[in-house]
């Protein structure tokens, strides 16, 4: 073979990244996306804005995504499939025959995950404020699915007659609401006491907290 017809790669198109520059790009505008949604909601979220937060080009956000609703989508995708992964490596540690334990394990998970992303709580928020059928796609792609699967241990306390009879949606509101509430509010916590609560160790003490609270309160008391 001549050096003449050597077989060269193709040029790259102007502004296209390649290779893992792309999933960096990607993920980079997925989670400047998500938090912008969580402060601005869809409609008041601004693409150029989303773009210029990440330190990206504009025409990114359309050749990846398309749309300002698939964005949108795919920060949905991204944050719960984030909490899911934190969720399973986290009970696959326990027995899943002690719902205690289960339960424990589920709630700091998701105090530690929300302790990572803040926003989690934003962008459900403004979503369920907004209503319509972009809430209801979260709804069933995402927030019934984590109901029925976060309330699994409680069903196993209420089979084995050691839960205190709580109506489970009000248990589920509770434990959800405050292991994620806290960190969208963070400003209050460092405001009023100083506190980090994004620190890895004072998220995991405000975990310790939330589950004797929930113990507590869930477990029937002999």
């Amino acid at each position: 073979m001549t050096a003449s017809s050597t077989p060269v790669d193709p040029p790259r198109r102007a502004g296209r990244p390649a290779g893992g520059e792309a999933e960096v790009q990607r993920r980079q505008l997925l989670s400047t996306a998500a938090a912008h949604f969580a402060r601005h909601g869809f409609e008041g979220a601004s693409l150029r804005k989303i773009a210029a937060e990440a330190g990206l080009a504009h025409g990114l956000i359309r050749h990846y995504f398309g749309s300002k609703h698939t964005l949108w989508e795919a920060a949905a995708d991204e944050l719960f499939a984030r909490m899911r992964s934190a969720m399973s490596e986290a009970i696959a540690r326990v027995d899943p025959a002690d719902p205690v334990a289960r339960l424990e394990a589920q709630v700091r998970a998701t105090v530690r995950t929300a302790a990572r992303i803040p926003h989690i709580a934003g962008f459900v928020m403004q979503a369920g404020m907004a209503g319509g059928e972009r809430y209801q796609w979260l709804v069933e792609r995402h927030l019934r699915p984590a109901y029925e699967f976060v309330l699994q241990p409680l069903d196993q306390l209420q089979e084995g007659e050691r839960a205190a009879g709580i109506n489970p949606l009000f248990a589920f509101m509770l434990a959800n609401n405050a292991a994620i509430g806290p960190f969208a509010q963070a400003a209050n916590a460092r405001s009023l006491a100083g506190v980090d609560m994004s620190d890895p160790d004072t998220a995991d003490a405000y975990a310790d907290t939330l589950i004797a609270i929930l113990k507590h309160g869930l477990l029937r008391q002999s």
